[in-house]
């Protein structure tokens, strides 16, 4: 199936929708938001992939609001870190978060034949492999949120830019991904390298967005920005979002064969650790 492919497996025309139409599936699909969708919807959704960021704007925002509030009471940088990724989870449903523990389960396999890496990759059950995986992830993620919190004085603006960009490592996934035979089938055989140069774009224009409103947060808060800190880190997350993305695609096609919506789950928590671990460094080395 091509990028630009309109016809849904099975044959006959799929009502088609635009960018908007996408936006309103993606918000009921990957948040707790529920909204009007159908065919066209998804259809939209499928086609318009890159427009995942925007999302992972939505889901930051939240959070970031969330820590904000925890900053006016004084909250220690350890609640504000467990706060930052509980609240991303509860408002996507935890559904990346299922995809992590598959994608864990699927990876654990003692056997090595692919039919078995499948297989414990679609099982609904969750085993030794998944559990493990989604541990070390949340652990590292709380940990780094932690440490970023000592530094800035808030995880706000982490949160906020870090959502964005895992959305953008699971648009890299799905671009260098091979399509299977699941829901995302379409949605990973019509995101092509296209579709990522749109997605990081996106990207690039709501990061901007982002260091605007950490700046006046700021401003009005008495603290000074690090611009020049939040800028880097945000320059390196976005190439390590696209690093990831190809890296859980290339995992992903030899070991199963295909990524499906499961490896586009694990992608944005597996990136969002990977680029926690980045911004602790840069801020030691910098701050």
């Amino acid at each position: 199936m091509t990028e630009n492919s309109d016809v849904p497996e099975g044959g006959g025309e799929t009502p088609k929708g635009g960018f908007v139409s996408a936006i309103k599936c993606m918000i009921s699909f990957f948040t707790i938001i529920r909204l009007d969708v159908g065919q066209k919807e998804f259809d939209a959704m499928e086609r318009n992939f890159w427009a995942a960021p925007v999302i992972g704007f939505l889901n930051g925002l939240v959070a970031a609001v969330v820590c904000l509030l925890l900053v006016e009471v004084d909250a220690s940088p350890f609640l504000q870190g467990v706060a930052a990724l509980v609240t991303v989870f509860v408002f996507s449903k935890f559904l990346h978060f299922d995809g992590l523990t598959d994608f864990g389960d699927g990876m654990i396999v003692s056997s090595g034949r692919r039919e078995d890496h499948v297989r414990a990759l679609k099982d609904s059950l969750i085993g030794a492999g998944g559990f493990g995986v989604a541990l070390t992830v949340v652990l590292i993620s709380v940990a780094c949120y932690t440490n970023i919190a000592t530094y800035w004085g808030s995880v706000m603006a982490a949160v906020f830019a870090v959502e964005v960009l895992a959305k953008n490592a699971q648009v890299a996934a799905a671009a260098f991904g091979e399509p299977g035979s699941g829901m995302a089938s379409r949605q990973v055989g019509m995101t092509g390298k296209g579709s990522l140069a749109k997605s990081s774009v996106v990207s690039v224009i709501l990061l901007a967005v982002i260091c605007l409103i950490h700046h006046g947060i700021c401003d009005l808060m008495g603290y000074a920005p690090k611009d020049d800190v939040m800028i880097l880190c945000m320059v390196l997350g976005l190439l390590m979002s696209v690093a990831v993305g190809w890296y859980m695609a290339r995992t992903a096609n030899r070991v199963f064969g295909f990524v499906n919506g499961d490896i586009l789950g694990a992608a944005n928590e597996i990136s969002r650790a990977v680029m926690l671990i980045m911004a602790v460094i840069v801020l030691g080395l910098c701050i």
